[in-house]
């Protein structure tokens, strides 16, 4: 828990960093100790949810995780929006930005607690996971080298829109896309966690793995009004649920005591292939077209559900 808790300190003194920067290169370094953060807290986080609630609610769980987080990043922005509005600049709105971050911090410290009623022994990095545990990790690993970050989808809303609107309306459209689809995956969640819970975990992940490729097509394809509301839907369909959905699979595959190493591996792996995924997608929307990148996405995420 201790080192969860230094995982959201870090992720906020990042964001606190933002306030100061004068250069590029600072800001590199506060986001970097931002998403360091991130990566240190979020497997501890999962494990202690995993814990938390009986093997058949833990779809439920991680739905319902995914269903606030979501939110989170819905109200966040509209926020910002409406302070941005108002005539204050980033550093005010970063400054405002502080006061969840810091509270956050203070909740996980004092009120969550170790869902585990005594410490188990410690197993060794040298005893295999289970071959269930590998088996998810391999479509699990596909589908993250070619889901990108969903930016390249707020870029492409821009141009569905576009000659027939001018910039700065596509540009709200793509405002209105991000928080389209954020508040479609705020809705969804927990349903799909339910779901999961009652048919089977892995048809769920297959099915948000598919619609992750069906958006890729759209963007491929689509143009106009219809085209963005069809994209926005299917990618707020599918994010926060292959979240949801893996980390509760994840759960349900390695015992209580491996819990922690297992969000390890899991969040290692889809925060490689994350990288792979985007770099790769930007080298082929720069030097080949948009086309391509949601082409790569739409193939590599097909396999995986398949």
């Amino acid at each position: 828990k201790q080192m969860a808790v230094g995982g959201y300190g870090a992720t906020v003194a990042g964001l606190g960093l933002l306030v100061a920067v004068t250069s590029w290169p600072q800001v590199i370094v506060a986001r970097s100790l931002a998403w360091m953060g991130r990566g240190l807290r979020q497997p501890i986080r999962s494990a202690m949810l995993a814990g938390s609630v009986d093997g058949k609610d833990l779809g439920k769980a991680f739905g319902l995780h995914e269903a606030l987080d979501t939110g989170g990043a819905l109200i966040g922005p509209a926020v910002a929006f409406v302070l941005l509005s108002t005539g204050l600049g980033f550093r005010a709105i970063f400054w405002v930005a502080l006061i969840p971050g810091a509270l956050c911090v203070a909740l996980f410290a004092l009120v969550t607690r170790d869902p585990r009623r005594e410490r188990p022994n410690p197993v060794s990095l040298r005893v295999p996971m289970p071959p269930g545990f590998w088996r998810l990790m391999t479509p699990v690993a596909i589908f993250g080298v070619g889901n990108f970050a969903t930016a390249f989808f707020t870029l492409r809303a821009m141009q569905l829109v576009q000659p027939e609107l001018s910039h700065s309306a596509a540009l709200a459209a793509a405002v209105g896309f991000y928080l389209a689809h954020n508040a479609v995956g705020a809705a969804v969640s927990f349903p799909a966690g339910w779901l999961a819970d009652k048919v089977g975990k892995a048809p769920v992940l297959a099915s948000a793995y598919l619609t992750f490729a069906a958006a890729c097509v759209v963007g491929v394809l689509g143009h106009g009004w219809l085209a963005l509301a069809l994209m926005a839907l299917l990618v707020g369909a599918q994010n926060p649920v292959v979240s949801a959905v893996e980390g509760s699979l994840t759960s349900s595959l390695v015992e209580e005591r491996r819990l922690g190493t297992a969000f390890g591996f899991l969040n290692g792996i889809n925060g490689a292939a994350d990288l792979v995924s985007s770099v790769t997608a930007g080298a082929l929307w720069t030097f080949l077209s948009p086309a391509a990148a949601f082409g790569f996405g739409a193939v590599l995420c097909a396999v995986a559900g398949a």
